[in-house]
């Protein structure tokens, strides 16, 4: 009986590895053949961040001007003394102001220093000079264009200098100094926006500028532009570097400022508003209204509001004197 035995060659398993090599080679083949993979990133759609408070369609007042006053008129110095109006602080040895802090020109925060300056700061440390004896003896209080009524009578501040243009409907809520400083609404645009003043501003352009101040109601009556408002007209320049505003509108001195800081921008255009700046006190307190008025009186006949100016204003809006003080007594 012959036996049967199954047999595997030996050359079996060497074909099975030259089979599986050859295979390996042909895929990295292929691969090499058809090229790197492409991958796209994805595409993330990140929000353009915006203040808070930003309000893209503000309830603008359609109500004809209160022109039931003379705005301009403010209390005559009379005989009030340092020590009568020392009596209405908070604390009668310290002068608390409310400003701005990010006003550039104005009332800003120097970061040499980390001390505020400007021109409004300079005026209230001139005041606090002849009321306190003492220009250093002040307490700066930073805030918005819409804090600055509710500072005053709250006693939180005793003053507010603070770019705050006097009319007759602030008149029934504030006392006001007479005036400091004279003013004028334009533009600030981009160098290359094609746009040289109000005339060529359309409905399809919206302009920046600061809830709780004059400028957004001057805009809606004179363009035909969609104002957007933040609470403070600082947040206007962002907008504008990123685009989602084609304009800024405010006063001048404040354009100026913002301008310096940025040289891709322009102020354009005539001034299409008057504003006249007063120093803010609480409703009622005209003896602190007639004490600062002297000391108005005397740094416009001194010298004192002059060197001011230059100093921070004559280089970028030209030459200006004081404006003249006017009084209702």
């Amino acid at each position: 009986m012959i036996e049967h035995r199954s047999t595997v060659s030996r050359d079996a398993p060497k074909r099975r590895l030259r089979w599986a090599a050859a295979l390996t080679a042909g895929l990295f083949a292929a691969a090499a053949c058809s090229g790197p993979v492409s991958v796209e990133p994805p595409q993330v759609d990140v929000p353009t961040p915006l203040p808070e408070g930003i309000d893209f369609d503000p309830d603008i007042s359609t109500d004809p001007a209160d022109e039931s006053c003379d705005p301009l008129a403010s209390y005559s110095p009379g005989s009030v003394t340092a020590e009568q109006a020392r009596d209405t602080l908070g604390d009668q040895e310290l002068l608390v102001v409310g400003i701005s802090q990010s006003t550039n020109l104005m009332g800003y925060r120097d970061p040499s220093t980390g001390q505020p300056t400007g021109f409004d700061v300079d005026i209230a440390k001139a005041i606090a000079g002849h009321l306190m004896g003492d220009e250093a003896k002040v307490k700066w209080v930073p805030m918005t264009s819409g804090e600055r009524e509710e500072a005053v009578n709250s006693g939180t501040v005793d003053m507010v200098v603070r770019t705050m243009t006097m009319n007759c409907e602030r008149w029934g809520n504030v006392e006001f100094s007479s005036e400091y400083y004279h003013g004028g609404q334009r533009l600030l645009v981009p160098t290359d926006s094609g746009i040289a003043g109000l005339a060529d501003l359309t409905a399809d352009h919206r302009v920046c500028t600061g809830a709780g101040s004059t400028s957004p109601k001057n805009i809606a009556e004179q363009s035909e532009a969609q104002p957007v408002t933040v609470p403070d007209f600082n947040d206007c320049l962002v907008l504008l570097q990123q685009g989602t505003v084609d304009a800024i509108t405010t006063d001048d001195c404040i354009l100026a400022g913002m301008a310096i800081q940025d040289p891709t921008l322009e102020v354009v255009g005539e001034a299409f508003s008057e504003e006249p700046y007063g120093i803010a006190f609480a409703k009622g307190n005209t003896d602190l209204a007639r004490y600062v008025n002297g000391v108005l009186e005397t740094m416009r006949s001194d010298g004192t509001w002059q060197s001011i100016y230059d100093t921070w204003l004559a280089e970028h809006l030209g030459d200006a004197t004081a404006p003249a003080p006017v009084y209702q007594d």
